[in-house]
Protein backbone atom coordinates (compact mmCIF):
# COMPACT_ATOMS: atom_id res chain seq x y z
CA UNK A 1 0.00 0.00 0.00
CA UNK A 2 1.21 3.46 -1.21
CA UNK A 3 0.46 6.32 0.45
CA UNK A 4 0.39 9.92 -0.90
CA UNK A 5 1.22 12.60 2.27
CA UNK A 6 4.47 12.95 -0.18
CA UNK A 7 5.45 11.62 -3.11
CA UNK A 8 5.44 7.21 -2.91
CA UNK A 9 6.30 7.04 0.33
CA UNK A 10 5.38 3.66 1.46
CA UNK A 11 4.13 3.15 4.79
CA UNK A 12 2.52 0.19 7.20
CA UNK A 13 -1.42 -0.08 7.63
CA UNK A 14 -0.83 0.75 11.35
CA UNK A 15 1.23 3.87 10.38
CA UNK A 16 -1.51 4.98 8.09
CA UNK A 17 -4.15 4.44 10.18
CA UNK A 18 -2.38 6.31 13.01
CA UNK A 19 -1.55 9.81 10.68
CA UNK A 20 -5.43 9.33 9.79
CA UNK A 21 -6.52 9.19 13.49
CA UNK A 22 -3.85 12.32 14.20
CA UNK A 23 -6.16 14.40 11.64
CA UNK A 24 -3.90 13.69 8.85
CA UNK A 25 -5.30 13.12 5.20
CA UNK A 26 -4.03 9.82 4.21
CA UNK A 27 -4.78 9.56 0.11
CA UNK A 28 -4.19 5.78 -0.33
CA UNK A 29 -3.38 4.48 -3.54
CA UNK A 30 -3.14 0.65 -5.25
CA UNK A 31 -1.35 -0.14 -8.36
CA UNK A 32 -1.14 3.37 -9.56
CA UNK A 33 -4.35 4.15 -10.23
CA UNK A 34 -7.14 3.27 -7.26
CA UNK A 35 -7.25 6.07 -4.70
CA UNK A 36 -9.04 6.52 -1.62
CA UNK A 37 -8.75 8.98 1.26
CA UNK A 38 -8.64 7.92 4.76
CA UNK A 39 -9.48 10.20 7.31
CA UNK A 40 -10.22 10.14 10.97
CA UNK A 41 -14.12 9.34 11.80
CA UNK A 42 -14.71 11.94 14.21
CA UNK A 43 -12.69 14.31 11.25
CA UNK A 44 -15.38 12.60 9.04
CA UNK A 45 -18.08 14.04 11.53
CA UNK A 46 -16.28 17.17 11.83
CA UNK A 47 -16.39 17.03 7.92
CA UNK A 48 -20.19 16.68 7.20
CA UNK A 49 -21.79 18.45 10.71
CA UNK A 50 -23.31 21.43 8.61
CA UNK A 51 -25.11 18.24 6.50
CA UNK A 52 -28.49 18.58 8.46
CA UNK A 53 -31.34 16.57 8.24
CA UNK A 54 -34.71 18.42 7.58
CA UNK A 55 -37.31 16.82 9.89
CA UNK A 56 -40.99 17.69 10.48
CA UNK A 57 -43.16 16.62 13.90
CA UNK A 58 -46.70 16.47 14.51
CA UNK A 59 -48.88 15.45 17.30
CA UNK A 60 -52.57 14.33 17.02
CA UNK A 61 -54.53 12.68 19.03
CA UNK A 62 -52.78 9.81 20.13
CA UNK A 63 -50.44 9.45 16.87
CA UNK A 64 -47.63 11.35 16.00
CA UNK A 65 -44.96 11.50 12.78
CA UNK A 66 -41.72 12.21 12.63
CA UNK A 67 -41.45 12.90 8.69
CA UNK A 68 -38.26 13.38 6.83
CA UNK A 69 -39.08 15.12 3.40
CA UNK A 70 -35.35 14.62 2.09
CA UNK A 71 -35.63 11.00 2.55
CA UNK A 72 -39.47 11.00 2.04
CA UNK A 73 -39.67 8.92 5.12
CA UNK A 74 -42.68 9.04 7.56
CA UNK A 75 -42.32 7.55 10.81
CA UNK A 76 -45.74 7.04 12.75
CA UNK A 77 -46.04 5.74 16.52
CA UNK A 78 -48.13 6.65 19.44
CA UNK A 79 -45.81 9.16 20.58
CA UNK A 80 -43.00 11.45 19.07
CA UNK A 81 -40.34 8.91 20.37
CA UNK A 82 -42.19 5.50 19.03
CA UNK A 83 -42.62 7.40 15.74
CA UNK A 84 -38.89 8.81 15.86
CA UNK A 85 -38.10 5.08 16.27
CA UNK A 86 -39.96 4.16 13.42
CA UNK A 87 -38.33 7.01 11.16
CA UNK A 88 -35.15 5.79 12.15
CA UNK A 89 -35.24 2.23 11.73
CA UNK A 90 -36.79 3.44 8.18
CA UNK A 91 -33.74 5.37 7.47
CA UNK A 92 -31.32 2.44 8.68
CA UNK A 93 -32.87 0.46 5.76
CA UNK A 94 -33.01 3.32 3.10
CA UNK A 95 -29.12 4.37 3.74
CA UNK A 96 -28.06 0.86 3.10
CA UNK A 97 -29.76 0.43 0.08
CA UNK A 98 -28.59 3.65 -0.72
CA UNK A 99 -25.24 2.51 -0.82
CA UNK A 100 -25.97 -0.63 -2.55
CA UNK A 101 -27.39 1.24 -5.39
CA UNK A 102 -24.83 4.32 -4.92
CA UNK A 103 -24.45 4.66 -8.71
CA UNK A 104 -27.87 4.49 -9.39
CA UNK A 105 -28.50 7.15 -7.32
CA UNK A 106 -26.10 9.69 -8.35
CA UNK A 107 -27.76 9.63 -11.54
CA UNK A 108 -31.25 10.93 -10.14
CA UNK A 109 -32.40 13.77 -7.76
CA UNK A 110 -31.04 11.95 -5.07
CA UNK A 111 -27.64 12.49 -5.18
CA UNK A 112 -27.54 15.17 -3.02
CA UNK A 113 -28.09 13.09 -0.22
CA UNK A 114 -25.02 11.16 -0.38
CA UNK A 115 -23.18 13.50 2.73
CA UNK A 116 -26.17 12.70 5.04
CA UNK A 117 -26.39 9.04 4.07
CA UNK A 118 -22.54 9.21 5.01
CA UNK A 119 -23.14 11.45 8.34
CA UNK A 120 -25.96 8.98 9.51
CA UNK A 121 -24.17 5.95 8.74
CA UNK A 122 -20.95 7.06 10.75
CA UNK A 123 -23.04 8.18 13.80
CA UNK A 124 -23.14 5.89 16.85
CA UNK A 125 -26.56 4.06 16.88
CA UNK A 126 -27.02 5.09 19.77
CA UNK A 127 -26.71 9.11 18.88
CA UNK A 128 -28.74 8.82 15.55
CA UNK A 129 -31.75 10.11 16.84
CA UNK A 130 -30.76 13.25 17.82
CA UNK A 131 -29.36 14.10 14.32
CA UNK A 132 -32.72 13.99 13.47
CA UNK A 133 -34.04 15.90 16.39
CA UNK A 134 -31.71 18.71 15.82
CA UNK A 135 -33.66 21.92 17.21
CA UNK A 136 -32.61 24.10 14.31
CA UNK A 137 -34.01 21.54 11.87
CA UNK A 138 -37.42 20.86 13.83
CA UNK A 139 -40.50 21.96 12.06
CA UNK A 140 -43.68 21.25 14.97
CA UNK A 141 -46.85 21.16 13.81
CA UNK A 142 -49.59 22.39 16.42
CA UNK A 143 -51.48 19.75 18.61
CA UNK A 144 -54.95 19.29 17.23
CA UNK A 145 -57.50 19.21 20.12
Amino acid sequence: MAVRAQPRIERTAAETLARARDHLLQIVTRHQRDEVALVGLQDLRELLRDHKFQTDVAIQRGEATVTLPQFRIIGIGQNVEDATEDALAKLREYTLQYLERLEFYRHTDRRDLYPLVVRFLATPEDEQAELLLEPETVETEPAVA
